[in-house]
Parts: structure tokens; C-alpha cells; sequence
């Protein structure tokens, strides 16, 4: 920023907010404020007696005029009081005076829908916020750092903005905590001089992303994106802007405890795409669905999955009259072409593990649109290849209805699809045989359902962190036996053996879905030099192949024992097969010799 030293004022360049607070002056601004019409129509006929008479008494101390040109004068004073009075009309026909506008009526509904959450702020700041153990860290994702606010179960309860703020918090009740925090965590921050002073902030969250600050109206459980606008405040200028008059006060207070002060606070009328979002914030029901994108499901391949978790898809189911237009051309061709889309042709191929026909075409199975297939008869487009990797869910960090779907959803892939839990690995492909379409579609539709970590919008004021893959697993019920150990989460298969990492159950599960014979934790053979401590392998196949699921890589006194039995092994004449967490999704292939011949032992 440019220092006072070698700043010279001009006409032509505008003072910024943060020169102005640099020299200490501010730069201020001049409103005119009009007054009623009945008002100003009563100034003009004052006005235009006062000057009859001053004519008049004029006429008398001099010559008197002619009849024609006092009749001229007195027309001509009353032609201009019509042509006041006219415009004054026309002003209020407009919209300035008089009947109240649309716009004025907006304004009045504000205001009055202000009122209850002037008394809803009491009654919130005075009660206790429920966030403990307040810390700072900094974390930096691809060089851009960032210093967080967390509680003690790992919440993001605000953010400091370097590299001189603000601090923007999901709740403005933990303030003092927060700036606590952030002084032992080594930042030298600025406070208000007095903060229990200002007292009367509302249950808001400052956006601070953009040139001008967002202020939204909290919401616990709906994200940050979603919420009600209630005014803003440009920094440059020193503006703040109120949708409502009631909030300019409280307003201005959360400002002032973020470390500002408005030079004029306003009020003004939101923009349209604003006011829209108001409108779709206001209408939004209790608890709202935390989707990132929109499904074009079909009625039909909607009832796959229960009608209580049908509306957490977020679909717009496209009706017969809109597919037959379609398919008529009354409507653009929505087509996805796999030879000319390599991220399409990727997606259907890794779904079912074999190369996409380009020669057949068809209508997707679950919404319609224009598909290939890499199965014979199992076309599905890009756009739902997609949702189903992806998924349509967010995890907000607070629970409702929709975590039930989530909790459906896996309880039903891993009864179906994978006889327990599955890894996210596995998801990337179908694991239920390809000549049962309904349940391709269905285990397809349940992959919509589930949110991927990594992927959360936490909401205003989360209950908790999003949730790790494997707390998913724990929070749907699939790991009710697992205890957490330095090196995994020991939990039993689904056919009783016990597995000393989730890895290792994912394994196991898919050798007993896929009915391969398989004995636990056998012994290798005995070696004077390479077993001298009794090696075991994770699993023994019905024709004595032995099976390690290689899970701790990185650690050396690890990879130094599977040295040690691939060479057991090799000496001894055994067969091994090794397989990591990358070969999850390539798990038929891997046993392909087993697979080929049925059920094994």
C-alpha cells in the first residue's frame, strides 16, 4: 500500500478504505433526503403567496403596470405552480411519492420479518454456545495457508484472513475464545478495546471471500452458500448496506467486532439474483438435502430405492411427454459419445471392467439420456457414471434425515454387492453379476447416495467433523465389532474370520462372496535362516497358493518380513499372491484363476 509520504491527491483517482484509514480521515458522502409531497406541495404554495405579495408590494411603491401585463404576470405564476404540481404528481405516479410502491411495500416486509429476529438474538446470545477447546492451526493445501479455529473435536469453528484479518467465526458467541487461540497459537491480532461492550451482535456469519463482505443470517445444518443475505459492507468505501433498517444496528455492532467501523450505513434494496436466493433460502424446508449437483432419475428407476430416501437423490425426473419430445429432436440431443469423450469412455470401463462397445447405443437405464454400454444391455451415461463415482451427497456435519439414506445405502451394497463393508476402492466398480439389470441399477443408484470424504460443505455451525470412510462404516453399523489399534480397525469378516485391518476384511469379504474357499492366518514352512519365528500368511486358497494383503508399505521392518516370505515362499516352492489397497477395485482379476472355477473347497 502506498505510504502518505508519496501520495498526492488528484480528482481522478479515488481515496481507498485503506488509505483513508492510513491517514486517519475519511471520506464522506452527501445524501439528499426528500421530503413528503404533501410536504413539499405546501412549501411551493407558501413559496408562491410570498412572492404574490412581494410583487404586490412592489406594484405599489412603483409605477402600477398595465391591466395586460398584470394579467400576464399573475398567468404566468399560476402556469408555474401547475407545472410544480403536475411534476410533483408525476413524481409520485412514479414511485418517489405519494402511493406506496412495490418497492416500498418490499421494504415494509422486510422490516417486519427483521422484527422476530431481533427477539430471537436475545434469547441467542444469552445462551451457551456448546463449543469447547478452542485451537488455532495453520494448514497449507497447494501453498495457500490458512489459519483455522477449532474446537476440540475437530469442528472448524472459524477462520483468521491474513494477513490482517478479519476473524470470521460459524458463531459469533465464541470471539473472545477464538482471539485467545489465535494469540497463543502466535498471531499478533487486533481486538475491539472493549468487546464485552458490544453486546448486541445478531446470529450472523460474516463472508469475507470477495472485494465486499456478505453478512448471512445463520442457519444451523444448512451450509454457508445457502443462507439468507440480510446486507453487506464494502471496505473500500466504508458502506455498510442493510436490507432491513431494524438490522442496521446489530449489524454494525458484528462489524465492529470484527475490528471495523462504517463510515454510512445505508439502506438499500438487494439484487435481483439476491433477492431470489432470499426467497429460495426463506421457502427451503427445515432441514435441506446437502446435494452438489442434480440427477435426471427416472420415475421408475426411482422406486429401486425406498420412497422415505428417494428425495435424497435430488433428481428431476424427466416424464414420458419430455423423453418422447426428446427423442422426437423437439429438444437439443443430450448424447455422450465414448469414442470422442475419453473421461466418459474411462468412467464406463472402470465401472465394469471391460472396454465400451462404440458400434451400440441406447437410452440410459436410469434417466433416458443417450448411452453406451461396456455390458451387453447395461447402458449408462456419463452424466450418471459420474454421480455414481462422485455421488450426489455432502456431509454437513449435521445429521438428519439424509445420513439415513446414507446408512441405507451401505447397508444395502454390503449385503448385495460385497457381503460387508465396502472400501471406497470397491465402489469404483459393480461387484453384483452383470446379467441382474435391476440390481446393477440399484447398486448404482446407492453409490448416488453416498458422499466421498473430502467432498464436505459443512454447514453454518457443524455438530461435528465430516466423517472419514471408515467412520461412515462405524456410524451405519458394519464395524460393530472393530477396535482401533496402531496399525488398523481389527473387526471379524462376514464369515467369522478375524482380520486385523479393514483392508484385510475387504479381502476377506470378497473371497467369501465370491465363494473361494480360504483358511486364515496358516503357517509358512520352517526355514532355519527365513522362519525362525513362526511367519504366518493372511490367507491359504483350497489348492494351498498362499494369499498376504500388503497393507504397511512405508513401514521398513514391514517390507523387510514380506522380503522374507516372498523368499520363503520362492524356496519352498509355494505359490503367492500379494495384494495391496490399489488392487481393491481389480479384486477379480486377481483371483481369476480361482474365480474360473467356481466354488473352490
Amino acid at each position: 500500500m502506498r505510504t502518505t509520504r508519496d501520495w498526492e491527491p488528484s480528482r481522478h483517482e479515488l481515496v481507498s478504505w485503506a488509505e483513508q484509514k492510513a491517514f486517519g480521515y475519511a471520506v464522506g458522502s452527501v445524501r439528499v433526503l426528500l421530503p413528503e409531497r404533501q410536504t413539499v406541495r405546501a412549501l411551493v404554495d407558501d413559496y408562491l403567496a410570498a412572492h404574490r405579495r412581494e410583487a404586490d408590494q412592489r406594484v405599489e411603491r412603483g409605477p402600477v403596470p398595465s391591466g395586460v401585463e398584470r394579467d400576464l404576470r399573475r398567468a404566468l405564476a399560476e402556469r408555474l405552480a401547475v407545472r410544480l404540481r403536475t411534476g410533483l404528481s408525476h413524481r409520485a405516479a412514479g414511485g418517489a411519492w405519494g402511493r406506496e410502491t412495490e418497492r416500498e411495500r418490499a421494504r415494509r416486509r422486510r422490516d417486519a420479518e427483521a422484527q422476530p429476529l431481533l427477539h430471537a438474538w436475545e434469547t441467542y446470545r444469552t445462551s451457551p454456545h456448546g463449543f469447547r477447546d478452542l485451537r488455532a492451526v495453520t494448514r497449507s493445501v497447494f501453498h495457500h495457508t490458512r489459519i483455522l479455529i477449532l474446537d476440540g473435536s475437530g469442528v472448524e469453528v472459524g477462520q483468521y484472513h491474513e494477513p490482517d484479518g478479519p476473524l470470521t467465526l460459524v458463531d459469533e458467541r465464541v470471539r473472545a475464545e477464538a482471539l485467545d487461540a489465535l494469540r497463543t497459537h502466535g498471531v499478533d491480532v487486533d481486538a475491539p478495546e472493549n468487546l464485552a461492550s458490544l453486546d448486541g451482535f445478531p446470529d450472523a456469519v460474516v463472508v469475507a471471500d470477495g472485494d465486499k463482505w456478505s453478512i448471512r443470517l445463520s442457519k444451523p445444518g444448512v451450509p454457508r452458500s445457502r443462507l439468507p443475505e440480510a446486507g453487506w459492507f464494502d471496505p473500500d468505501s466504508g458502506t455498510l448496506t442493510v436490507y432491513a433498517a431494524s438490522l442496521a444496528e446489530p449489524l454494525t455492532v458484528l462489524l465492529l467486532r470484527h475490528g471495523v467501523r462504517p463510515l454510512l450505513v445505508t439502506w438499500g434494496t438487494p439484487h435481483q439474483e439476491v433477492e431470489q436466493h432470499n426467497l429460495r433460502a426463506a421457502v427451503a424446508p427445515a432441514e435441506i438435502s446437502p446435494v452438489s449437483s442434480y440427477s435426471r432419475v427416472t420415475a421408475a428407476a426411482q422406486r429401486l430405492i425406498p420412497e422415505l430416501h428417494r428425495r435424497w437423490l435430488n433428481a428431476k425426473p424427466d416424464d414420458g411427454e419430455a423423453l418422447a419430445a426428446r427423442a422426437g429432436s423437439l429438444l437439443p440431443p443430450l448424447i455422450d459419445d465414448a469414442a470422442e469423450n475419453s473421461y466418459y469412455r474411462r468412467a464406463l470401463e472402470a465401472l465394469f471392467a471391460a472396454p465400451v462397445n462404440l458400434a451400440e447405443r441406447g437410452p440410459c437405464r436410469l434417466c433416458g439420456r443417450s448411452a453406451q454400454s461396456a455390458r451387453p444391455g447395461l447402458f449408462y451415461c456419463h452424466g450418471c457414471c459420474t454421480l455414481a463415482r462422485n455421488g450426489v451427497q455432502r456431509d454437513t456435519g449435521v445429521d438428519g434425515a439424509w445420513t439415513e439414506a446414507i446408512v441405507y445405502a451401505l447397508r444395502r451394497l454390503a449385503e448385495a454387492e460385497f457381503s460387508g463393508p465396502p472400501s471406497l476402492t470397491q465402489l469404483d466398480r459393480i461387484g453384483v453379476p452383470f446379467e441382474d439389470h435391476a440390481l446393477v441399477d440399484e447398486v448404482l443408484l446407492c453409490r448416488f447416495l453416498l458422499p466421498r470424504p473430502g467432498s464436505a460443505v459443512l454447514s453454518t455451525r457443524p455438530l461435528h467433523p465430516a466423517r472419514t470412510w471408515t467412520q461412515w462404516l462405524a456410524h451405519a453399523g458394519l464395524l460393530t465389532d472393530g477396535v482401533r489399534t496402531s496399525s488398523g480397525t481389527t473387526t471379524r469378516a462376514t464369515d467369522g474370520h478375524l482380520c486385523r485391518s479393514l483392508f484385510e476384511r475387504h479381502v476377506d469379504d470378497f473371497l467369501h462372496h465370491r465363494g473361494v474357499a480360504h483358511e486364515p492366518e496358516p503357517a509358512y514352512p520352517r526355514h532355519p535362516e527365513l522362519n525362525t519365528t513362526g511367519l504366518r500368511a493372511d490367507w491359504r486358497l483350497a489348492d494351498g497358493t498362499f494369499v498376504e494383503a500388503l497393507g504397511l508399505m512405508t513401514k521398513e521392518a514391514y517390507v523387510a518380513k514380506v522380503a522374507r516370505k516372498r523368499e520363503l515362499a520362492r524356496h519352498h516352492g509355494l505359490r503367492l499372491v500379494t495384494v495391496t489397497a490399489e488392487d481393491l477395485n481389480r479384486l477379480p482379476e486377481v483371483f481369476a484363476d480361482w474365480l474360473s472355477r467356481g466354488s473352490v473347497g
